[in-house]
């Protein structure tokens, strides 16, 4: 079993790394919102590419960080959140639990952004959907909700009878 010290150490590092990468996550999901609100579809999907590999990133350093706490003695199905874990560990430092809850912070402020960008490409899709439904001459009175609550444009194909 690794010692405790090490283990703290290379939370520390991986913490340092996600503090790196949540910041440029920040700054990319800054500039998806531009390219979004320019509609600049080359930026976007520049934007959108790096912004995946930081995740990626982001999800597998969460995976070495879950396994260096089980090797602490930290359970995940315990339902005990890993900054009170780490809280209640002699051990933790306070610099590694503040670097917990900043990257915490950062992840949550990350999260918000993201869900900004998903409600503007969101309402930009439905927006095309509509000018495209004006463009093939469907009836905006034919419209119907579907299964998740979104406005669904009612095609000859899902008439199940006519009058």
């Amino acid at each position: 079993m690794t010692d405790r010290k090490t283990t703290f150490e290379t939370l520390d590092q991986l913490l340092r790394k996600d503090e790196a990468n949540l910041t440029r996550l920040a700054e990319v999901l800054e500039q998806e919102h531009r390219s979004l609100a320019g509609n600049d579809m080359q930026q976007l999907e520049q934007a959108t590419s790096e912004k995946n590999e930081l995740l990626d990133a982001l999800r597998e350093r969460a995976k070495q960080k879950i396994r260096l706490l089980a090797q602490l003695g930290y359970r995940p199905d315990s339902g005990q959140a890993v900054s009170d874990y780490l809280r209640d560990q002699a051990g933790a430092d306070s610099l590694l639990m503040q670097r917990w809850e900043a990257a915490q912070k950062q992840l949550s402020e990350c999260q918000h952004r993201n869900a900004v960008n998903g409600r503007i490409l969101g309402h930009l899709q439905r927006r095309i959907s509509r000018i495209s439904d004006i463009i093939r001459g469907v009836d905006q009175q034919q419209a119907l909700y579907g299964s998740t609550g979104e406005s669904q444009s009612l095609t000859h194909s899902q008439v199940f009878a006519s009058a």
